[in-house]
């Protein structure tokens, strides 16, 4: 097998080659790279980014890897490349990851990478309730993820975002149902202008597991017997686990959303609280969540380690592991270039009345995507 990028129209021309009108080749990039950054704009960056994340072009090593190799040791090697993975894999993972790209490569069915997520702006933000740069910067760094892979291996990977369930962020943050799919609409536009930028064997898809129960007694009567065992298993938490849990139920939690939880009194509010890490611990416990990140053909992808390490924290962007929903997205300009950063909530505090230029765009046509924030310089958190 050796590499072969697709198209955008299905085709699949030899490595190296083309068709009329598409990109040069690797000499005339250079040059062409080369004259682009030192007079590189910051919409230039954004538009290199949203057309050419998915246009990597492997490295001699990678050609000899595949050829010695086989697919299934290079999607492996790519997965777990370091460049992208964070922390480490646990053990079971990578041996049900192993499993798992088999299944999809002896099948010729495409590699299905997973991420599961919220499904919603966090609500503190002026950005909430749709998407903004966050996003479109983890879209760009999940493509640059899998872009060796898809020009190895021809059934290509289909890349899934799984949104929670909009009840499940109600019942666990107050967050209106009507807020997610206001997220969901907008984040579905943003993966649509990166569709004509894609080869033909990469599928990209944004989900909500609300799909997964159309019938709600269904859902609740599988649900509510979760959230019971793990009120339980709660009571024996270690006290360090409690407080990190609850001050990021906290810090999601929108006191004045589907209701209003401004008006409870302390004891209500502690409540609700400790509710958030129950509600979300019980909901991913329900078997078709579990069926849909994972088995064989999925590739379980997180921005920090789970529990058990059963996954490849990738993080959010090659320099941010804050997650993207609850994030916000920002540039540094570094030298003549531009480094993408999602900034957590606590950090987007630290730095927001730092020096920075507003910087105009019109890129995407979406409400949050008019200007970006360039920052000079790599920022620092204390």
């Amino acid at each position: 097998m050796s590499f072969a990028p697709g198209s955008s129209n299905g085709r699949t021309p030899p490595f190296g080659g083309g068709y009329p009108g598409s990109s040069p080749g690797p000499g005339a990039k250079l040059a062409i790279l080369k004259g682009l950054f030192l007079k590189m704009t910051v919409e230039d960056y954004l538009k290199s980014q949203k057309v050419n994340s998915s246009k990597t072009e492997p490295q001699t090593a990678d050609r000899e890897f595949l050829d010695k190799n086989g697919p299934e040791a290079f999607i492996y090697r790519c997965l777990m490349s370091k460049k992208f993975r964070k922390w480490k894999v646990g053990e079971d993972y990578v041996k049900e990851l192993k499993e798992s790209i088999h299944y999809a490569v002896t099948k010729h069915l495409p590699i299905n990478t997973t991420y599961f997520f919220g499904g919603y702006k966090l609500w503190s933000f002026e950005t909430s309730p749709e998407v903004d740069w966050a996003e479109f910067f983890n879209i760009c760094y999940m493509l640059k993820y899998i872009t060796l892979i898809v020009q190895a291996y021809e059934p290509g990977v289909i890349m899934t975002y799984w949104a929670a369930h909009p009840s499940i962020m109600k019942r666990q943050s107050n967050i209106p149902e009507k807020d997610c799919l206001i997220y969901r609409q907008s984040f579905n536009k943003l993966l649509g202008e990166f569709l004509e930028h894609l080869p033909g064997n990469i599928k990209l898809e944004l989900r909500s597991f609300a799909e997964l129960y159309p019938n709600e007694k269904e859902y609740l009567d599988e649900l509510e017997p979760f959230i019971d065992k793990v009120k339980q298993e709660y009571k024996d938490w270690p006290e360090e686990r409690k407080k990190k849990r609850e001050a990021t139920s906290n810090l999601n939690l929108q006191w004045q959303g589907a209701e209003d939880w401004k008006r409870l009194n302390e004891n209500e509010k502690q409540e609700k609280i400790k509710m958030g890490p129950i509600a979300h611990d019980g909901y991913c416990r329900l078997s078709r969540v579990h069926e849909a990140i994972r088995g064989l053909g999925k590739v379980d992808l997180s921005a920090t380690p789970l529990p058990k390490y059963n996954s490849i924290p990738i993080g959010t962007t090659s320099n941010s592991v804050a997650k993207f929903w609850t994030g916000f997205g920002v540039l540094e300009k570094r030298g003549d270039g531009y480094i993408d950063r999602i900034l957590s909530p606590k950090q987007f505090e630290q730095i927001k009345n730092q020096d920075h230029e507003v910087v105009k765009s019109d890129l995407i046509p979406l409400k949050n995507f008019k200007e970006i924030w360039v920052y000079p310089g790599e920022l620092s958190f204390s």
